[in-house]
């Protein structure tokens, strides 16, 4: 994990709350703040490389040993990374299975190159392509990663980040458990499309079969289950007017002890979802919600009416999240089919 220490070598950090700064499961830089200072590089003509590490197959170790298996194994990842970025630059978490390296050491492809067969060396002394053990479960995690650098391979940030997700995707094709250093010649006219049937219309079907074939008493569980697995906040639930709460994350139901449902259907109101990426403007408005969003660290929130039965909500506890259009297009998609489910 950063400290503040670690950060204050980079005027990017300076007077930053590390609250804010670091990703609250593993301890890295969140990804605001790391694409943030992936920008203020460019800015400042500073030479360096960037990479996107994707975990290769991840879903599978959610599904077959849990979200809480999966947690350790990314916490364990970014502690690899970390180890081995060293002092050459930083770290980040993009989001779910996918991480960012901003390498400063070099930005030459031979440097990136030799740098990123040593993440990927196959003496498990790299950050993938090694064991990891989970309850005496030995799990084999590999990772696909996409390079490019600046200035040598663009002159602004989002041709930067547009030639490494074509690295990237060009490892993706090769079959994953690879790395790749944009090369122009080779890798100019690649077109990044959905990578591996994951486009939000596949998780929306997928979602749709899960609400559809569910039995009535597994159904709200299932359903917020696989919308965490896609979208990876740090929590997921689902109140009802009762106040029954169904938690994604810790695969449990509990009775919650004040009127939530209520509090919640404040805060949507008259429309059928609310978000936002600003805790404080979230605390003005809703000064009764404050004591809760301490408690837990709110700082990035959603929260979706499902039919008049109850609301999903989603949020980052300690995480500066921008949610997107993909986020919230699934969201209203759920929540309406749950509805319609839940209604029958």
């Amino acid at each position: 994990m950063y400290s503040a220490e670690d950060l204050s070598k980079y005027k990017y950090f300076d007077g930053a709350d590390i609250n804010f700064v670091l990703d609250s499961l593993t301890g890295i830089i969140s990804r605001q703040y790391i694409l943030d200072f992936a920008r203020t590089l460019v800015d400042s003509n500073t030479p360096f490389a960037m990479c996107m590490m994707d975990l290769d197959n991840f879903k599978y170790i959610n599904d077959n040993y849990g979200h809480a298996a999966g947690d350790i194994c990314l916490k364990t990842i970014a502690e690899n990374l970390q180890k081995c970025v060293g002092e050459d630059g930083l770290v980040g978490r993009f989001g779910g299975d996918e991480f960012i390296i901003i390498y400063l050491k070099s930005n030459k492809y031979d440097d990136v190159h030799d740098f990123l067969a040593r993440v990927h060396a196959v003496d498990q002394s790299g950050a993938v392509r090694r064991f990891i053990y989970v309850d005496k479960v030995r799990l084999f995690i590999t990772g696909t990663t996409g390079s490019a650098s600046f200035p040598l391979d663009a002159t602004d940030y989002n041709d930067l980040f547009n030639k490494m997700d074509k690295a990237l995707y060009r490892g993706k094709s090769k079959g994953r458990n690879c790395y790749i250093v944009y090369v122009h010649e080779k890798h100019k006219d690649i077109v990044v499309s959905d990578r591996g049937g994951n486009s939000l219309l596949t998780k929306v079907i997928d979602l749709k079969a899960i609400i559809e074939h569910s039995s009535d008493e597994e159904v709200i569980n299932k359903a917020v289950s696989q919308i965490h697995s896609i979208l990876h906040p740090a929590k997921t639930f689902y109140v009802n007017k009762k106040n029954d709460v169904y938690n994604a994350k810790e695969n449990t139901n509990y009775h919650f002890g004040n009127n939530m449902f209520f509090a919640l259907n404040k805060m949507v109101g008259k429309k059928d979802i609310y978000y936002s990426s600003n805790p404080k403007d979230v605390k003005e408005r809703f000064p009764d919600v404050i004591d809760y969003m301490n408690a837990n660290r709110i700082h990035a929130l959603v929260i979706v009416r499902v039919a008049d039965l109850g609301f999903i909500a989603l949020y980052e506890d300690a995480v500066t999240r921008m949610w997107q259009d993909y986020d919230l297009v699934l969201l209203e998609v759920s929540a309406t089919l749950l509805g319609y489910r839940l209604k029958k």
